[in-house]
């Protein structure tokens, strides 16, 4: 009985990372609310599961308590956030020069300056709290690794051919289901193609690096290769400019990191070198036999960058709205999820459109959650190294713990590619990105701990 509850578990959770991104990428009210039921089943059945077992195992790590100190930080800016009533007056002050005329003064607000969406947000970052707590203690095993594996594959082969399928018809619906306004830059069910892609980089180094790290037998070396370029080729077809910046990174990665962990013997170097250049020309006349005029036209808009550097819309004008917008609200923030209100007083569009995120998931952060948000930030990537390094840092010789090895190898390549992502876009505000990349922290954080407990019982001798 308690097997049969664990093992339903992990499949409603596997079902939650693998319907997301179908959800038109979980972004909207009623996504949330679906996953969010799902994960309170899951909770259920876990707590019954407890109740069978008289014992609740739990291991936390430092990625939990940076994910809950987040959600703390944004509770203390809801609670403190001022009323209807005195709203306007807490936000603004007047001030007159020598002239007589009065100016406008943002005053730093202590409290989320949208209660509302703080709430909202504070909600999305419980459920994905949930679902990692879940995907940490039920990826155990080399079993559950692979079937956890062959579930990502699956999907990122079947969200690369709709895409490219729906992106060929001349279909101008997601899922030849739901109209859109720009039609041109959906891709799958992704309303936007950058995060179609980004949702693709964090798939697309696992097979690579099974190949690489010797992870598979030379057998499957043939179906890893094509998982690879069906990935590969898609975030090139999407048309986002981030996402083939991003893919040509991974492809860097790969091979160097590989070479970090062999010690740098140089049989390993020039392997590595030469099956990711294999994997990159595969993935280049895999355009090409498609068609690649949709993304030269992309990258031929290149040429138009100097006369769009004063409209309010671009990148750089959001980045410094938002860096004003930080030195404005540097010690509390603005609030979780209240970037969109915050933004509106830095607005040079005049209104022309509403900009609700910063296109740089690092600026969005800190401008959120102040001087928090960067100790937050700081914390994250130091417990995500120490993570990195457990993972990665495995001499076992046996088959399993070869395949653990380069399984922890494409992970920590595909969160790279989302770290650099991150700076230009921002997946990780869409849930189905969020969710998956949370995903992967807790492989990688199962896969350093089985390491460490191996290195622990050769060290003791049990």
């Amino acid at each position: 009985m308690i097997r049969t509850l664990e093992r339903l578990i992990l499949v409603g959770l596997l079902a939650a990372v693998f319907l997301a991104p179908w959800m038109f990428g979980a972004v909207e009210p009623w996504a949330i609310h679906a996953l969010t039921a799902v994960l309170l089943v899951l909770l259920l059945l876990w707590g019954v599961k407890a109740v069978l077992e008289r014992a609740l195992q739990v291991h936390p790590t430092a990625i939990h308590g940076v994910l809950l100190g987040a959600l703390l930080v944004a509770a203390i800016q809801s609670a403190r956030a001022p009323s209807p009533t005195s709203e306007m007056r807490s936000a603004v002050s007047i001030e007159v020069d020598a002239s007589g005329t009065g100016s406008v003064i943002v005053a730093s607000a202590r409290g989320s300056q949208d209660p509302s969406g703080t709430r909202r947000a504070m909600w999305r970052l419980a459920m994905l709290i949930g679902y990692f707590g879940l995907a940490r203690e039920l990826l155990r095993g080399t079993r559950r690794l692979a079937g956890a594996f062959v579930v990502l594959m699956l999907l990122g082969v079947l969200l690369s051919l709709v895409g490219l399928i729906q992106k060929f018809s001349g279909d101008g619906r997601l899922l030849w289901i739901r109209e859109v306004d720009a039609a041109e830059i959906a891709f799958g069910p992704f309303v936007n193609r950058n995060h179609a892609a980004g949702f693709l980089e964090l798939l697309f180094p696992l097979p690579v690096a099974l190949i690489l790290a010797r992870g598979v037998s030379r057998e499957r070396w043939g179906l890893c290769g094509v998982l690879a370029f069906v990935l590969g080729t898609a975030i090139v077809l999407t048309g986002s400019r981030g996402g083939v910046l991003v893919l040509g990174a991974e492809l860097l990665a790969l091979p160097l990191l590989w070479w970090a962990m062999s010690a740098g013997v140089g049989r390993d170097v020039r392997s590595g070198a030469i099956i990711t250049a294999t994997v990159g020309v595969g993935i280049v006349l895999g355009v090409l036999w498609i068609g690649a005029e949709p993304v030269a036209s992309r990258w031929r808009t290149l040429e138009g960058v100097s006369a769009t550097l004063s409209d309010p819309l671009n990148r750089p004008m959001i980045w410094r709205a938002t860096w004003d917008m930080i030195r404005d609200h540097f010690w509390w923030g603005v609030g979780l999820g209240a970037y969109p209100v915050a933004y509106t007083r830095y607005d040079q569009s005049a209104g022309l459109a509403r900009v609700e995120h910063a296109h740089n998931d690092y600026l969005q952060l800190v401008a959120e959650l102040g001087v928090g948000g960067i100790a937050l930030l700081l914390g994250f990537l130091i417990a995500l190294w120490r993570a990195i390094g457990r993972a990665l840092h495995r001499t076992e010789r046996h088959p399993a713990a070869r395949w653990e090895r380069a399984l922890a190898l494409g992970v920590t390549v595909a969160l790279i590619g989302m770290g650099i992502h991150s700076a230009f876009d921002f997946n990780l505000q869409v849930t189905a990105n969020a969710l998956l990349f949370l995903f992967l922290i807790a492989l990688l954080e199962n896969l350093g701990a089985r390491g460490a407990d191996r290195r622990l019982i050769e060290r003791r001798g049990i």
